[in-house]
């Protein structure tokens, strides 16, 4: 099967290459807060995935540190939007186009994934998605030539997320610190600006905290929101608090570009650290 083309370049991004590596390098400049040493070990991204004039400086906040880093393949897990499916699937083509070129798919892995319960080879929640699609000009970016595993998440009941944290696990247990695993999600949605300042920095407190049972019963109750709350709490569990620890990296929501704190979408970033390697960020 053949790459999948891009579906929301000169949409949710630029879509020619030279403008796309233009905002790109002005979100990196932006973002510069300081860096950590390459003994420091980044094991996972969260990541989020709106239009890059409102969430590319947050995403940038975190994919800069992976500058410089070397993985043999980023898995990417991404929630569906628009298809619903009661599996995860892994794309069966051979990479996701953009504009910055084409994201092989790591061959092995996928191999090794479909080994897990409840994962299919699938075109399901791949060909329109906008939320898996929009972190690879990042990572290609940071980590030009990766190859990917493009994981979407059907649905996000808790049997699914089980199931994708059983994959991380396996991943990780195979590819050990070579594997990078990005979980992308945005926070609260069409809420007040004051609204979606009290749930989101709620959310962000428990990942500081990397307290994912809270978030867990706090997303089941809807005191706090997160479109990827599936795949952030997969990539939590998968990895493990008792071997790694949460960093957050800001925080921002719609309202401050669009000029309206009515109905706002809240973004954040953080960064997935294997204890015992982190630095002062």
């Amino acid at each position: 099967m053949s790459d999948r083309p891009p579906a929301v370049a000169g949409q949710f991004y630029p879509g020619s290459e030279h403008a796309l590596r233009e905002m790109l390098e002005e979100l990196f400049n932006s973002a510069a807060i300081g860096c950590i040493s390459e003994k420091h070990q980044v094991a996972g991204v969260i990541a989020p995935h709106a239009g890059y004039i409102f969430s590319g400086l947050q995403a940038a906040k975190a994919y800069q540190y992976l500058q410089g880093r070397n993985y043999d393949l980023a898995c990417i897990i991404s929630p569906s939007h628009r298809d619903y499916f009661p599996f995860i699937s892994v794309y069966p083509g051979s990479g996701y186009r953009t504009p910055l070129g084409v994201c092989g798919i790591h061959e092995k892995a996928r191999e090794d994934v479909l080994d897990c319960a409840g994962v299919s080879a699938s075109q399901a929640g791949h060909q329109e998605e906008h939320a898996l699609e929009v972190q690879l000009p990042f990572l290609q970016y940071v980590l030009p030539g990766i190859p990917i595993l493009p994981l979407v998440m059907g649905d996000q009941s808790e049997s699914v997320i089980r199931r994708t944290e059983d994959c991380v696990r396996r991943l990780r247990e195979i590819y050990n610190n070579r594997i990078l695993f990005i979980a992308s999600s945005d926070l609260s949605h069409f809420h007040s600006a004051g609204e979606a300042l009290r749930m989101d920095h709620a959310l962000i407190r428990m990942l500081d905290d990397y307290d994912d049972v809270a978030i867990s019963k706090k997303l089941q109750t809807g005191k706090i929101e997160a479109c990827g709350g599936g795949p952030i709490l997969a990539l939590m569990r998968g990895l493990g608090k008792e071997s790694h620890s949460i960093r957050t990296l800001g925080y921002s929501h719609s309202g401050e570009v669009l000029r309206d704190d009515g109905r706002v979408v809240g973004y954040t970033s953080a960064l997935i650290l294997t204890k015992g390697t982190q630095a002062k960020i």
